[in-house]
């Protein structure tokens, strides 16, 4: 998002930015967000030939809900384009992490981890380059999920099986627990889509009021933030188990202190992000992108500030995962959702693009709440094997 209206324009980037916002939501279907749930559950309640079945099934469906939206929508044929191609290159991902989470299960998070930026650097690489020659966004995704899509899935099969010493699994393929775990999925895929709804809105609504150069220039404004939450749930991931087996064990307040004491370190983080973007926010943008950006370079810092209480929910949402509370999760996205939504078409029309920044501060914040509220609150409902580890 950065590099593209450097190459070409803010509107190239503006075009790019609300097919990605689209293609977002549709890529939460293809996974029913049952990634962490699958690291999570360890294979005591489904086995990997129950995930990997599901997972074909949701990412069909997702290419079924994309087909559909281009013939509702009156897209034009870049964005199209565009959309379906980075779905592919998002759904090769979706069943790559099918293998990462067994490797993360089997204490294999270390190649997992390696994998993961090789991917991150040979797509960054393979996009970037392929829009600076050909200035085809298409094209460019296209070879992005060859190439990145395609190295990364080769990897972690690979590593797959040297760590297992075949493929797949010998327990048999029932599809009414494969049924029963798309049913456990409806709860966490409205979750998933919520906050990612909550995002893409003031670009769909501010791509209406001001046009693509505007929606440009705050989709560039706010691409470093998605910096923040990557960190934050990359340090995360390695404490699913954890949090999982806390859980099992039935012990309430230590869950509650670990959680908290999560939330006090992503807050330390979020204050020396928001303390650079406050200092460094404005001249850098300035001088990647001249005098055009100048007006709403200030508003990155209040986006910095926003992806943090972000990032806090979406760390919430794992945890009640491994309490196995997605209904409560889902239940709390969509109040914010609902709220959020509200927001943004009060505010995007009559303050334009203040009203999107400050209205989706507000609207990830009101998340962060709901969401850690529901952590804290709510009580584990069951009691398993597992004794939880030590503390964070």
């Amino acid at each position: 998002m950065m590099i593209i209206p450097k190459i070409t324009d803010f509107a190239e980037a503006g075009i790019f930015a609300v097919a990605l916002s689209i293609c977002s939501i549709l890529n939460i279907f293809a996974t029913f967000s049952l990634n962490q749930y699958q690291i999570s559950d360890q294979y005591v309640n489904f086995n990997e030939n129950q995930y990997r079945l599901s997972r074909s099934v949701t990412i069909a469906l997702s290419f079924v809900m994309c087909i559909a939206m281009m013939l509702l929508f009156n897209y034009t044929t870049e964005q199209k384009l565009v959309i379906i191609l980075y779905m592919v290159y998002r759904n090769i991902l979706h069943y790559a992490y099918l293998y990462t989470a067994t490797l993360q299960i089997r204490e294999r998070l270390d190649y997992v981890g390696k994998c993961t930026m090789m991917e991150g650097v040979v797509s960054l690489a393979a996009f970037v380059s392929a829009y600076a020659a050909t200035n085809d966004l298409a094209l460019s995704v296209l070879i992005m999920a060859l190439l990145g899509g395609g190295t990364f899935l080769i990897s972690v099969i690979y590593g797959y099986r040297k760590t297992d010493g075949k493929y797949g699994t010998p327990e048999r393929t029932d599809r009414t627990a494969v049924k029963g775990m798309l049913k456990l999925g409806i709860p966490l895929l409205i979750s998933g889509v919520a906050p990612i709804i909550i995002t893409a809105l003031p670009k769909l609504i501010l791509q209406m009021v001001e046009g693509d150069e505007i929606v440009g220039i705050f989709s560039t404004l706010s691409a470093p933030t998605i910096v923040v939450p990557t960190l934050i749930t990359g340090i995360f991931t390695p404490f699913i188990i954890y949090f999982s087996n806390v859980a099992r064990s039935g012990n309430m307040s230590l869950l509650g202190k670990q959680y908290l004491k999560m939330t006090a370190m992503v807050l330390g983080f979020g204050a020396l992000c928001f303390a650079a973007s406050y200092l460094l926010g404005g001249p850098v943008f300035e001088m990647l992108y001249g005098d055009d950006i100048v007006p709403y370079a200030k508003y990155f810092k209040v986006l910095v500030f926003g992806i943090v209480l972000y990032s806090i929910g979406m760390c919430g949402i794992i945890v009640l995962i491994t309490k196995e509370q997605g209904r409560a999760a889902g239940i709390a996205s969509v109040i914010a959702l609902f709220i959020g939504a509200a927001i943004f078409a009060w505010a995007i029309p009559e303050y334009g693009m203040e009203g999107a920044v400050y209205g989706l501060t507000a609207a990830y914040g009101i998340f962060g709440l709901l969401i850690s509220l529901c952590v804290l609150l709510i009580p584990l409902s069951k009691v398993v094997r597992n004794e939880p580890q030590q503390g964070l």
